[in-house]
């Protein structure tokens, strides 16, 4: 409902994430089998209405859409932006600083690391 390009006149648009890893949390079964048991829950906490019309459906598996935070994730993280630093690549963005950042954090983070660079420049320049 934060835009009115996002579905029809007169309807509405809700996305759901559902978490899986090879590692943590495998997938065990077809995600298409995972719409039902979604739309029930959105029920059962309100942000849907039984009496609501669901005219479409999407599933959608990013295997590698997430930051994983486990207990790896700090000493990786260091050794990964250490590394970077020191060769002198600025990272940025939910991969970059493996950081987990809605859309417009993932922006400022960009424009941070953009300034960064042109800041390093201006300060090269004999």
């Amino acid at each position: 409902m934060f835009s009115p390009n996002n579905a029809p006149a007169g309807a509405g648009s809700i996305q759901a994430e559902l978490y899986f890893s090879k590692k943590y949390k495998p997938l065990v079964r077809r995600p298409e089998e995972l719409i039902d048991p979604v739309i029930r829950d959105l029920t059962r906490c309100g942000l849907i209405r039984e009496t609501d019309r669901i005219l479409t459906t999407h599933v959608l598996v990013a295997s590698y859409a997430n930051v994983i935070f486990d207990i790896e994730r700090a000493d990786a993280l260091a050794i990964v932006h250490g590394y970077l630093d020191d060769i002198g690549i600025r990272y940025c963005g939910r991969y970059g600083e493996w950081g987990y950042q809605w859309t417009d954090e993932a922006f400022v983070s960009g424009e941070n690391a953009a300034q960064r660079v042109l800041d390093a420049a201006t300060v090269a320049k004999p």
